[in-house]
């Protein structure tokens, strides 16, 4: 008898047990798997486009050229900046071969010469920047550059000199045009003949962001 009271009881106990466990969903806990950041390994510094960082500034980029290598530079310049655009020409165009051309260079800088210009000037009191363009001739600017700067009064305005060259600096042009324009102001040049160094260039003067 008292054997069978414990069979019973065990198979009581095992029918509880069993009810209860089929009862319980063991809800699994669902845990949000944080979304991996993606390592953005691609530098997003895919180069921004340029923005002209002086929207309130009037800008005009004005420069001569022969080859048509300060040209390019110039366009370059101007679609960076925002600025206006307007080539220096000389009534009477410079020879294209090199060898002329650079004669009457030389003899107009020994004159102190001042070329009469083709084309009319912009009215360069609405401007408070120009940044000025030119190939460097015997170390200094053409002299159709200095009838331009002349032309009309540039005090107070901000002077950014850029030049093309064969071989020499623009440090001599722009001490040049600082005694030419002492009441401009007149800042350091850049030497484009790299492309490379313009953006940095025109930030370093706050004309690009």
């Amino acid at each position: 008898m008292k054997k069978i009271i414990m069979i019973l009881t065990a198979v009581f106990m095992l029918l509880t047990l069993t009810g209860c466990g089929g009862g319980e969903k063991k809800a699994e806990k669902k845990e949000a798997v944080p979304v991996a950041k993606q390592a953005e390994t691609v530098t997003k510094k895919a180069e921004a486009a340029s923005v002209p960082a002086s929207a309130n500034k009037r800008i005009l980029v004005a420069y001569f050229s022969l080859t048509g290598n300060t040209r390019e530079v110039a366009k370059m310049i101007q679609a960076k900046t925002g600025g206006e655009l307007y080539e220096i020409k000389p009534e009477k165009p410079y020879p294209k071969e090199y060898g002329p051309a650079t004669d009457i260079a030389k003899k107009e800088k020994a004159e102190n010469a001042r070329p009469k210009l083709a084309e009319p000037l912009p009215d360069l009191k609405q401007y408070d920047i120009i940044l000025l363009g030119y190939p460097i001739w015997w170390y200094i600017e053409p002299m159709a550059v200095k009838t331009f700067v002349e032309a009309q009064d540039l005090s107070g305005k901000i002077i950014l000199p850029f030049a093309t060259s064969g071989g020499s600096d623009i440090t001599g042009s722009v001490a040049d045009l600082r005694k030419t324009l002492p009441n401009s102001q007149v800042k350091d040049g850049l030497l484009a003949n790299s492309t490379g160094l313009i953006d940095s260039w025109l930030k370093e003067n706050g004309l690009l962001k």
